[in-house]
């Protein structure tokens, strides 16, 4: 019986890991993501996405499309944002820039 007192006591002593919020998350990187610098930026929730973004995303032209990861990336000053979108087995990548002006739309071939 005091071993298994000891047992319980030594589990409750151990440290438990401090849980990070969704949105603090990095998303793995994407193997079939392919661009100059492979850097996708950091990852945030779609929430934090600008309001025309959502909207846009929210259209008829990304109808049936759910978000799946979507990216904030900053360089010389201005917020690029990189959103990985999915539909069955298709993929797309849309990247939009801080006015919610598409400035790539690539679509991914199927698996």
């Amino acid at each position: 019986m005091t071993a298994g007192s000891v047992a319980v006591l030594a589990q409750e002593a151990q440290p438990k890991e401090p849980q990070t919020p969704p949105s603090e998350v990095q998303a793995p990187p994407s193997s079939d993501y392919q661009s100059q610098d492979q850097d996708k930026g950091q990852a945030i929730a779609t929430s934090e996405l600008p309001a025309n973004i959502q909207a846009s995303l929210q259209g008829a032209d990304y109808s049936g499309w759910t978000v799946a990861n979507a990216f904030k990336k900053e360089k010389e000053g201005k917020a690029t944002y990189m959103v990985e979108l999915t539909k069955g087995s298709e993929k797309k990548t849309i990247n939009f820039d801080a006015d919610g002006n598409v400035v790539k739309d690539e679509e991914k071939p199927k698996n």
